[in-house]
């Protein structure tokens, strides 16, 4: 693997950002390109960002083949780094040879406090991985999974965050990081609840999670809690509040059984970026 750190000259400015330790994994694309972005708009002014490109070759002379060669990969992470240095964040650029991608990007985010990545449409890495994050190979996934959508407005301040919990055991963890990013944004946080099976619903801990938010952010919207399938219901959320950001556990909001329906919509069809917390995230 090949290592550059790049310290920023100058201090960042602006007031707390949300996060200390983040990897965005790049692959030269717009999409890409966009996730450095905002993933350098989310580092906190001591923190740094460190940026992957993973090449995975496969073969040797002759039959050597990569999903991006060491001499693009070179190029992305120096415009990557760039964009990082103009934002006054300290930056770490790695590329890692080894394959297959998504599994090599899982091991670099677990050390790593969140992870940043373009959008389905315009990068195969985040295809591969997102479209597979609820999927059995991937249970070691254990890091805040952020991905960039269009239109994207480089930034999540000032904007409405929507964070979609079922009330179960784990869900506190969304309401930390939604809480965590409006605090640190300025951001509008509103939380969203689809009522699946009543029976099984635990309403005094969406009750309490709706009172930490309020608790925690002056302006906190009014809970959307509403029957029906749990997409369908943060769909119409998303459109009456139109959120820069969607929180949402991997777990789905219906329990297991619909276990990445939720988080696979979310990361393929929502209007914005989308945050896909695991269960088990540190």
């Amino acid at each position: 693997m090949a290592t550059t750190e790049t310290d920023p000259t100058s201090a960042r400015s602006g007031s707390g950002s949300a996060f200390r330790d983040i990897l965005c994994a790049v692959d030269g694309t717009s999409g890409s390109t966009a996730a450095v972005k905002l993933a350098a708009s989310l580092a906190a002014p001591d923190g740094r960002l460190t940026l992957l490109a993973v090449t995975a070759v496969k073969g040797s002379g002759a039959y050597e083949t990569a999903d991006i060669s060491p001499t693009r990969a070179e190029q992305v992470l120096h415009s990557a780094k760039r964009i990082a240095k103009q934002a006054g964040v300290s930056v770490l650029a790695t590329i890692d040879p080894r394959g297959p991608a998504e599994e090599i990007i899982a091991e670099h985010a677990a050390e790593h406090e969140l992870l940043v990545l373009g959008p389905p449409a315009t990068s195969r890495l985040v295809e591969v991985i997102a479209g597979r994050v609820a999927d059995a190979t991937l249970d070691r996934f254990t890091t805040p999974m952020l991905v960039v959508r269009r239109p994207f407005a480089a930034t999540l301040r000032g904007g409405q965050i929507l964070v979609a919990s079922d009330g179960e055991e784990g869900s506190d963890r969304l309401i930390e990081l939604a809480v965590r990013l409006g605090a640190s944004q300025g951001a509008h946080v509103t939380l969203v609840n689809a009522l699946v099976n009543e029976s099984k619903m635990n309403p005094r801990a969406i009750e309490a999670q709706a009172k930490a938010l309020k608790s925690a952010l002056a302006d906190a919207g009014e809970p959307q809690i509403e029957p029906g399938k749990p997409w369908e219901v943060i769909s119409k959320a998303a459109e009456r509040i139109a959120p820069v950001l969607i929180v949402v556990g991997s777990r789905g909001l219906g329990g297991v059984r619909s276990l990445g329906s939720v988080s696979r919509h979310a990361v393929h069809e929502a209007p914005c970026a989308v945050l896909v917390v695991p269960p088990d995230a540190r």
